[in-house]
């Protein structure tokens, strides 16, 4: 038994004192007054905030190794990097790219969750962003690889690796979008509004269609003008959609980022990092699904100056937020329970709570992360 204690536990959306969190193996046996358990090793936190690991549901990579290069150990590489950074979960995402390119990233994904002797964040399953999009808004996929919706195809994709995707971004808009829409969703598949050139109108179908995940909210979508609200306005005026923000203050301004969580709230919004192979690194030449993009004053760009991924690392978009004034446990939420409840890991993942995996991160004062533990276990690189 493992008890932390004397520090500030994140529980029900706030930050309580006076609390020990007991760890036997690798989940959370309970949480109790300070001082009612001894039969166990003490940790003393000093003070130190306690909160659940970082789910990052959008990320293609990290620390010079991208989820398309569909090798085990560039996932190895990418989890060690998160879990120094406070993410204990993440969803491997893929970019648009050929079909043989994405059935091999999915199926190295698929053969990596099998094993059990890995270091680092846990991968909770696949997030496919594309190949179904709008070339229109293609952002940095490469458009040639854009394909309309097609359940043929997927099934294609996914054949040997079909409980894998958790959550699929597509453009509801194309010809078959909706109706495809309905397949992914019977197979428990989460589908993500993304790389999008929806109207209002064409936003509205799609979320009555139960298509209520949003892809890094702002971006790559049309945006709100008075006359036609578009897909940005669709989404603000709709209740139930739960969006995805990037909080690098480069993707969106702080302005913007303040309006929309005031909007959705902390359970409808879910801090991303869209995340690419230069993020932990410096500023340089890298590749995002095979395109060239430039990082310069922490920007990942295309040459024509399309943002393409962030260098951003969910620890940083935690003070980011802080820092433009959100409060620090509405933050936590965005960053744990929200995206647990959107791929439906929230039974086991999100919270400080008794049965729930031991993932759980010990902040100092200034909200940086001082430790890890991955399922009961302290991260060390």
């Amino acid at each position: 038994m493992m008890i932390l204690t004397n520090g500030r536990v994140y529980l029900d959306g706030a930050w309580k004192t006076g609390l020990d969190i007991l760890v036997e193996g690798e989940k959370i046996a309970d949480i109790r007054p300070g001082g009612t358990c001894q039969n166990g090793r003490t940790v003393d936190v000093q003070g130190g905030y306690l909160s659940p690991g970082f789910i990052d549901i959008h990320i293609h990579g990290s620390n010079g190794s991208d989820v398309m290069d569909a090798r085990a150990d560039s996932l190895e590489n990418i989890s060690t990097f998160l879990a120094g950074n406070g993410t204990t979960s993440w969803l491997a995402t893929t970019m648009t790219q050929t079909i043989p390119r994405i059935q091999s990233a999915l199926h190295t994904v698929s053969e990596y969750m099998q094993e059990k002797s890995h270091k680092g964040a846990q991968i909770l399953g696949a997030h496919m962003e594309g190949p179904f999009l709008n070339p229109l808004a293609k952002g940095a996929h490469v458009e040639e690889c854009i394909i309309p919706p097609d359940r043929k195809t997927f099934e294609e994709i996914t054949a040997e690796t079909p409980d894998i995707v958790r959550l699929m971004t597509l453009a509801p808009e194309r010809e078959g979008a909706l109706e495809f829409a309905d397949y992914l969703k019977d197979r428990g598949i989460v589908v993500s509004i993304g790389h999008t050139k929806a109207s209002y109108d064409q936003c509205v179908r799609a979320m009555q269609h139960g298509i209520t995940h949003i892809c890094h909210f702002y971006n790559a979508m049309t945006p709100l003008r008075h006359r036609e609200p578009g897909t940005v306005g669709a989404i603000l005026d709709n209740d139930s959609a739960t969006i995805e923000l990037i909080a690098d203050l480069i993707h969106i301004h702080p302005a913007a980022l303040r309006l929309a969580v005031r909007v959705k709230g902390p359970d409808r919004t879910v801090l991303i990092t869209d995340a690419m192979s230069a993020a932990g690194l410096r500023d340089g030449d890298y590749k995002l699904g095979g395109l060239p993009v430039h990082v310069k004053d922490g920007a990942a760009r295309l040459k024509d100056g399309t943002l393409a991924g962030s260098v951003l690392t969910q620890n940083r978009a935690l003070r980011n937020m802080i820092k433009i004034g959100i409060p620090s446990e509405d933050v936590i939420a965005m960053l744990t329970a929200t995206p647990a409840r959107e791929i439906g890991v929230d039974g086991y993942k999100g919270k400080l709570s008794k049965g729930y995996d031991a993932d759980i991160n010990v902040l100092d004062g200034d909200f940086q992360v001082r430790e890890t533990f991955l399922k009961g276990k302290k991260f060390s690189k």
